[in-house]
This record gives C-alpha cells, sequence and structure tokens, in this order.
C-alpha cells in the first residue's frame, strides 16, 4: 500500500510527501496498449497523460516547441474553446477535457505499411497470375518473371515488418519524452 511504501521511504530518509508525489504522478499518466499491428508488429503508438489541471498557454506553446522539435516537423495546431491540438500527417496530438481532469492524447500510426501492403498485394497477384500462365502454357510468361514479382510482394511485405519495431520504440520514447516533460511543467507551475 502506499501507507507500506512511505513507512519504507521514512526508514531511507525519504519524506512521506515526496512518495505520495510520485504515486499521484503516476496515477497521472498511462500507457496505452498498442492500437494496431501488423504481422505481430506494432503499427500504431499511443500515449496518454493525465492532468489535474487544464494547460495554460505558455503551457501550450512549450508543448507545441517540444512537438516540433522532438519530431522535427512544424505541424498543424489548431485550437477550438478547450480543445488544442497538433498534428502532423499521422503524427497526432490533442489536449482535452475528460471527465474532471485534462488528458494529453498522443497517437501515431506507420503511414506506408499500407502502401507497402498494397504495393505487395498487387506485384503478388501480378506473379500468382504470370506463374499460372506459364504453367498452363497460354501465355508468353515465364517462370523467372513470375518469381521476380512475388520477390518484390515478399520483400516489400518482409521490409516493412522488419522496420516496424524500431520505428514504434522510436516514437514510444519519443512520446515517453513528451510525457515527463508535460508533468514536469504541469509541476512546476501547480
Amino acid at each position: 500500500t502506499l501507507a507500506e511504501i512511505e513507512g519504507i521511504g521514512a526508514e531511507v530518509g525519504i519524506a512521506p510527501g515526496r512518495i505520495a508525489a510520485a504515486a499521484q504522478a503516476l496515477e497521472r499518466t498511462s500507457r496505452p496498449a498498442e492500437v494496431d499491428r501488423y504481422l505481430g508488429a506494432p503499427r500504431s503508438v499511443s500515449r496518454t497523460v493525465y492532468l489535474d489541471r487544464p494547460m495554460t498557454d505558455a503551457e501550450w506553446g512549450r508543448l507545441v516547441g517540444d512537438l516540433r522539435e522532438t519530431f522535427d516537423a512544424k505541424g498543424k495546431v489548431e485550437h477550438a474553446g478547450d480543445l488544442r491540438s497538433w498534428s502532423n500527417s499521422n503524427l497526432q496530438v490533442h489536449v482535452e477535457p475528460h471527465g474532471d481532469r485534462w488528458r494529453v492524447r498522443m497517437f501515431t500510426r506507420k503511414g506506408n505499411a499500407t502502401q507497402f501492403t498494397m504495393l505487395a498485394t498487387v506485384f503478388g497477384a501480378m506473379g500468382l497470375f504470370m506463374a499460372f500462365e506459364a504453367l498452363v502454357g497460354s501465355g508468353g510468361e515465364s517462370l523467372a518473371d513470375a518469381a521476380l514479382f512475388l520477390a518484390v510482394a515478399v520483400g516489400a511485405i518482409g521490409w516493412i515488418r522488419a522496420t516496424l519495431p524500431g520505428w514504434a520504440a522510436t516514437r514510444a520514447e519519443q512520446m515517453e519524452g513528451l510525457a515527463e516533460r508535460i508533468l514536469l511543467t504541469q509541476g512546476d507551475t501547480e
């Protein structure tokens, strides 16, 4: 329990208030499960930070600057009433009310996974059709041509599957860093 942890902390010289603040900070954040997977690899990453109060204009401005620096992208800023958003293609960050609290939702999806899947599908279908034509003998297609198209299809799927884990880990790390800085900013002005 929190009381037990505070007792252990007191034994080693950590003030109970600091432990309670750390526990509250943990309650303010959550790491939702990955939203989407592709062949078992994460295709999207999300992170939500819960806040006890709305962001000030200055905090929002610092967050936008941090987002631009972190993701090396200008992005598009929108503000409508209590809602604030920054987006850059598939990468989105929203600050919004959530019950009696506030939250910062960060989300991104690897957009070119869909294009590579479509490419693989087209090349795979063409390869299968060419192989069928070569085996039946009614066309001038060769099995070597069919194999080339099938290799491109497998290569496209393999490339996107191989690169997704690294991409997702980088985005998760970037979002975690942003979450920590958001909470520090909120703690400085409370």
